[in-house]
């Protein structure tokens, strides 16, 4: 239960209810789960596939957390962290460090902080291991670059395509650092269905980087935001809404690495006219 903090009635409250049935549902008439003669805003879970069962916990655990407004959390035996694995981030996006006790919100907090020094200087090594990279690979990607020095109403997003061990991700990590972008916003894609920008920030980041995109569908469903153009895009969309957000990513260089073994054919009608591929037949340092 909680408090309608978006309603202009004064003491207004509302419900959230996730609930699991063990057979298909009439959703049109919402007759199970009419209240008071009303009828609330129900809807099946979109997930699908091998996630529906995080994405049910996801549910789950939404309307468990103590978030701005909440008055009373009651659960019917499903119970979060007994139950059901809870991952960090969601504990944070819906504010439920607030219900724990002070001094664990404070380690859960230092933990997060212990992992990304350790990151980070794990990264500082790392740099020692570079190699420069060749003068040409670096000459070919310079028509690419230099589409961002001008307001245009699209760009041509970027593929690194090459076979293991060529140094497509490297190269793809480091433009920041040859054109002056500053650092950029990963997502390491592999099977992923959508884009995931929830933490791309323009002022943090120079670009995005789909790292291992394993299929050249994950590009055709979102033709008109890898082409970095002026409009807000709606992701994380759903029935209900509950994961949606929008960003804006315009004259944002976005660079993709693709595997030789993905499923990816450069000579489809829109991926030709919109991309720029550099295809490394071998190791892009020297």
């Amino acid at each position: 239960m909680e408090t309608s903090l978006r309603s202009g009635i004064e003491g207004r409250l509302h419900l959230h209810v996730f609930m699991e049935f063990n057979k298909a549902v009439d959703w049109t008439g919402l007759r199970a789960v009419t209240f008071n003669g009303v009828r609330p805003n129900a809807q099946a879970t979109a997930g699908r596939g091998a996630k529906m069962r995080e994405m049910k916990n996801h549910g789950h655990f939404y309307v468990f957390a103590d978030k701005v407004g909440t008055l009373k959390v009651a659960t019917s035996g499903y119970e979060p962290w007994k139950d059901y694995p809870v991952k960090g981030w969601c504990q944070v996006r819906l504010g439920f460090v607030g219900r724990l006790k002070q001094v664990e919100s404070v380690r859960f907090h230092e933990r997060l902080g212990e992992y990304q020094a350790e990151q980070l200087a794990t990264e500082q090594r790392l740099q020692a291991l570079k190699r420069p990279f060749r003068p040409e690979v670096l000459a070919a990607l310079q028509p690419w670059a230099d589409q961002y020095s001008a307001d245009q109403l699209r760009y041509k997003f970027l593929v690194l395509r090459g076979g293991s061990r060529t140094g497509k991700s490297t190269l793809a990590k480091s433009l920041g650092d040859v054109y002056g972008w500053g650092s950029p916003y990963i997502q390491t894609v592999q099977g992923a269905p959508a884009p995931d920008l929830k933490e791309f920030d323009k002022e943090s980041h120079g670009y995005i980087l789909f790292d291992n995109v394993n299929d050249m569908q994950f590009v055709l469903d979102y033709r008109a935001l890898v082409q970095s153009n002026n409009s807000v895009h709606t992701l994380g969309q759903s029935q209900t809404g509950m994961y949606a957000y929008r960003v804006w990513v315009y004259k944002v260089p976005i660079v993709m690495t693709v595997d030789d073994s993905a499923v990816w054919n450069s000579h489809e009608p829109w991926i030709r006219e919109n991309m720029f591929e550099l295809v490394l037949r071998g190791p892009c340092y020297e």
